[in-house]
């Protein structure tokens, strides 16, 4: 048996706390400790991206928002302005109801410049001017205007143009200022048309229009040495007093603008926006009609030409 010390007690002592020290430092059963790991900072690359991805939300978030306030302010309005049969939806009518657009009426107002310009480049070519020359060819008055019929040379244009004051010499001066001695074809004193006739060919021409197509509050031009734009304001049915004692008085139509023009625009031409010759100028405020204009010509016979 052996002897068992104090000594021998403390060494083994000594050696079992090592061996339990040294059971709780190591893994059990294969296990491995579990050590808290410091976060790890993001990769550039990844902050680069998550920067990209919120930029094009936000992007997408601010055209999304400008084109939703163009469309409902701008665009819709103006198609519904434009296409009005738009209007029987309901939601499209609310918009259009609570809408105040400003660039359509801007739009609208440039387009009807744009379009009285090109009528008036468009007549202008075939308007003449009705002038009294003395014998020694020196302008004594401009009596008014006419505009061309056919490209051989006839002219509609008033009584009162070729009529002349002073005794002198009625010539007619184109839009190159040619000037041309004229002759007088027909007269009609109930409505005061004239047609006169001058020796040229391939003269520019106009087509007349149908009168009956005009409406109150359309814009009409009147086309002499100067232009005035106006508007259509009254439709006119009276009676002409230029008849004789064995005739019936005549029922003529006249169209009356808001403008009183001067004397001078006598026999000019009126147009539309169009550039298409609705009426023919008389002194004052009234202009007669094409078709009344179109059955004085039609009423030309062999023997007037």
């Amino acid at each position: 048996m052996k002897n068992i010390t104090i000594t021998s007690l403390r060494e083994k002592q000594k050696d079992s706390l090592g061996s339990a020290d040294d059971f709780f430092k190591k893994p059990k059963n294969g296990i491995k400790e579990l050590e808290k790991k410091p976060e790890k900072p993001l990769k550039p690359k990844k902050l680069k991206m998550i920067s990209k991805t919120i930029l094009f939300i936000l992007f997408i978030l601010t055209v999304g928002g400008v084109g939703g306030i163009i469309i409902d302010r701008f665009a819709l309005p103006y198609f519904l302005v434009k296409y009005p049969t738009l209007n029987q939806y309901e939601f499209l009518k609310k918009v259009n109801e609570s809408t105040t657009v400003i660039e359509v009426t801007k739009e609208i107002k440039i387009s009807n410049d744009e379009a009285v310009v090109d009528a008036i480049k468009k007549v202008s070519p075939s308007v003449v001017e009705i002038v009294e020359f003395s014998s020694d060819d020196e302008v004594l008055s401009t009596n008014g205007s006419g505009i061309i019929l056919t490209s051989d040379g006839y002219i509609i244009t008033s009584i009162q143009n070729i009529t002349p004051e002073e005794k002198g010499t009625i010539k007619v001066i184109l839009k190159d200022e040619a000037v041309y001695e004229m002759k007088l074809v027909k007269i009609n004193i109930a409505t005061g048309l004239a047609i006169i006739k001058i020796e040229e060919n391939n003269l520019p021409v106009i087509a007349l229009s149908n009168s009956e197509n005009l409406k109150l509050g359309e814009t009409v031009i009147v086309i002499d040495s100067a232009v005035i734009t106006d508007i259509v304001s009254k439709f006119i049915d009276d009676y002409s007093l230029e008849t004789s004692a064995e005739e019936e008085p005549v029922l003529q139509k006249r169209i009356k603008i808001i403008n009183s023009l001067k004397t001078s625009f006598d026999g000019a031409p009126v147009i539309n926006v169009k550039g298409e010759i609705i009426g023919i100028s008389q002194s004052g405020d009234l202009f007669i009609p094409t078709n009344e204009v179109r059955d004085f010509i039609d009423s030309m016979t062999e023997e007037d030409l």
